[in-house]
């Protein structure tokens, strides 16, 4: 299936990896342990940190919305697109199985969307509104000791087309 995508010039990639950069810096400085389980080691980090940050700044380019770089927002939202609340999750192109994740301390008005990463080009596979998590997923741990959350199937998710008629 085709899925929408953009594709970050490379001044876009530099300042999307910038924010990532420094928010990994941040963690570090104020000893703060990433969240539900993780105990990915610090190049992994560093790595889904900057492919963090520069998926949100493809959405944001893609919705044609401001990205605020910010740092320090451990709690709230990623990005706000038409005055939504978005969270947004990443993986890289390369993982085999690809599915949104949702942690149980979600907010159910929340936007969750999944971003696929092939820097320089990034993939849209869909979003969906949190409060409908538990009837469209599963609650799993996928069998790796971390705390569980929603699994949410890519062919459950919403085209992102749909997005400004929520």
């Amino acid at each position: 299936m085709d899925y929408p995508s953009v594709k970050l010039a490379w001044y876009e990639i530099l300042q999307g990896a910038m924010t990532g950069v420094l928010r990994e810096v941040e963690s570090l400085r104020s000893n703060t342990q990433w969240g539900h389980g993780y105990n990915g080691n610090q190049y992994q980090k560093w790595g889904q940190s900057i492919s963090g940050a520069i998926s949100e700044m493809a959405l944001s380019k893609k919705f044609s919305h401001y990205f605020t770089h910010s740092v320090n927002n451990f709690k709230g939202k990623d990005i706000i697109i038409y005055n939504k609340p978005v969270q947004v999750k990443s993986q890289l192109k390369s993982k085999e199985d690809k599915f949104l994740t949702i942690r149980p301390n979600y907010k159910p008005e929340d936007y969750y969307f999944l971003v696929i990463d092939d820097t320089p080009t990034f993939y849209f596979y869909g979003y969906i509104q949190a409060k409908y998590c538990q009837e469209l997923g599963k609650y799993t741990d996928r069998n790796n000791g971390r705390k569980k959350f929603w699994e949410i199937p890519i062919n459950k998710l919403k085209p992102i087309e749909e997005f400004k008629n929520e």
